[in-house]
């Protein structure tokens, strides 16, 4: 008898099964092929017949057990073999839209700077999924989701704190060619999340940095709308921010929604923001076209206006004969010499000019696009005119004031939500307040960085920073309760349990204050209120 010797077990039951000696066989159904495992079948089905192995293998294999799972409603969490097949399901049935951002780089260095950039702007870390491979004289390194894969949830090894790994795989992943001789990286990105949420992404500092902004009582709550809430041109809220401000109430949160929108009335801004799916009223909108309204009418003054022709209406019952004043606001991209030359004209002839600008937004974004805001516009004026526009809006401290004294709570219990580093943040902080920055809306990476203006924190979106109000609720409710459902007591208030308790020290209750219906105006250096 000759022995033959194999380089694997493989090699080995192919010869056993072509020499009739091995029972074991595995039969292509498709073509009649026989082969020696239930792994090369798989791989032949795969590659030859177009048919997911996940369909040809038994239940409980390791094909049906890992990868990348659809979650959409109609799909009974479908298991998918890899993420590749997840996004073409996806895209195909659900009709998904996943982004892909090309480049390439030429040092190593602008692809390590460049790699931490977008780690920065989209709030995760890039983890390397195997070692390198070489192809074509090509080094190529995939990078993944740093939440994707397994974790233990029992057993010896069992973490103290619960594995950010969400159990399967995500569909974003970062995949690098580099070329040979030093010629550049080629970077293919798919940054786009499936199967968790990214804001719960955030690293442990940024986590500690939520939590002691939130260490103090937070009783009310100014959330700033376009950015926050929705983005100009969309027809869709922010993802997670429908569910969020109806948290907000179940927690007992007052809520004003304060905005500088100068296209819409509040009346219009209400009817956008329920046709998005929120619970809004007129009563919780601060905008600061009632109150330049107010201010005109007690004033005498009759306006050129300059703004968007969708709240030209709320005007009629102004005089607008004979202008000795110019209101400017959002233009919506009807701009013009002949408006500013107008206006230019009625500023000049007057002693003492007055402009009024809605708001002091030099940009906003619209259909992911940064567009000119009123102040940018104003202040082609303000140079033309050797003159100072008065704000009516944020980052007035008048205005955000009216706003807290509506909620009836002190500055100190007040958070303010917003996406502009300058009206929303610095407005919010010199008024006493804790401001939160949020990376939607027309937020950018240079924001977060800020030399001057330092945010109290910087959360992902608005349901974020609601998810952390949420588990500090439930912290202290459970604090309070024993494990029998009793309410817990200090040791020495156990004993005096049948006493007349002692009341409560409380902080004086803050007076509330009547909205301001006319803001005190300097024109010509005399004031006028």
């Amino acid at each position: 008898m000759l022995y033959k010797g194999y380089v694997s077990k493989c090699y080995l039951t192919f010869h056993n099964i072509f020499k009739g000696i091995s029972e074991e066989q595995h039969l292509c159904q498709y073509c009649d092929k026989v082969y020696p495992s239930r792994t090369n079948l798989s791989r032949h089905i795969f590659q030859i017949h177009r048919v997911p192995s996940r369909k040809t293998r038994p239940p409980g294999t390791s094909s049906e057990t890992r990868g990348a799972i659809c979650y959409e409603e109609g799909c009974n969490n479908e298991k998918f073999k890899s993420t590749t097949e997840l996004r073409n399901h996806l895209v195909n049935k659900h009709n998904f839209i996943f982004q892909v951002i090309k480049n390439v780089l030429e040092t190593e260095q602008d692809f390590i700077r460049w790699k931490k950039n977008v780690e920065e702007a989209c709030d995760i870390k890039w983890v390397k999924q195997a070692a390198k491979k070489k192809a074509s004289g090509c080094t190529v390194v995939t990078y993944i989701c740093h939440r994707s894969g397994k974790f233990r949830s029992s057993g010896g090894r069992r973490r103290a704190l619960k594995s950010c790994k969400i159990g399967h795989f995500c569909t974003a992943y970062l995949k690098v060619v580099i070329l040979e001789e030093g010629k550049g990286y080629q970077v293919e990105l798919y940054p786009d999340h499936y199967g968790h949420d990214v804001s719960s992404t955030e690293d442990k500092k940024v986590k500690v940095q939520v939590a002691k902004c939130l260490n103090n009582p937070v009783r009310g709550i100014l959330i700033s709308t376009t950015g926050v809430l929705f983005e100009n041109g969309k027809y869709e809220a922010i993802k997670g921010s429908v569910i969020a401000v109806e948290r907000l109430r179940q927690l007992g949160i007052a809520i004003r929604f304060i905005t500088n929108d100068s296209r819409r009335t509040p009346a219009d801004l209400v009817k956008k923001l329920q046709s998005l799916g929120f619970s809004v009223v007129e009563d919780e909108i601060f905008s600061p076209i009632p109150v330049v309204i107010n201010t005109l009418l007690t004033l005498g003054l009759r306006p050129y206006l300059m703004v968007h022709q969708d709240i030209r209406p709320a005007f009629d019952k102004i005089d607008q004969t004979s202008p000795n004043c110019v209101v400017i606001g959002d233009l919506g991209g009807n701009v013009s010499s002949e408006i500013f030359n107008k206006a230019y004209q009625v500023l000049t002839s007057s002693p003492s000019p007055v402009l009024v600008k809605l708001g002091n937004e030099k940009y906003y974004k619209e259909k992911n696009e940064l567009v000119l805001g009123a102040a940018s516009y104003a202040a082609a004026l303000e140079y033309a005119c050797t003159t100072e526009a008065m704000v009516v809006g944020k980052p007035c401290y008048d205005f955000i004031m009216n706003a807290v004294n509506g909620l009836g709570i002190c500055p100190q219990e007040i958070l303010m939500v917003g996406d502009d580093i300058e009206n929303d943040i610095q407005a919010a902080q010199r008024c006493g307040m804790r401001a939160i920055l949020v990376r939607t809306g027309k937020f950018r990476p240079d924001d977060a960085k800020h030399e001057v203006i330092k945010p109290d924190t910087i959360v992902k979106n608005l349901a974020h920073l609601v998810d952390m109000l949420v588990m500090k609720s439930k912290r202290e409710n459970s604090s309070k309760t024993s494990s029998d459902g009793m309410p817990k007591y200090p040791q020495e208030q156990k004993k005096t349990m049948n006493r007349t308790p002692k009341p409560m020290e409380t902080a004086p209750p803050i007076p509330v204050q009547p909205h301001y219906d006319v803001y005190p105006f300097r024109f010509g250096g005399a004031e006028i209120s």
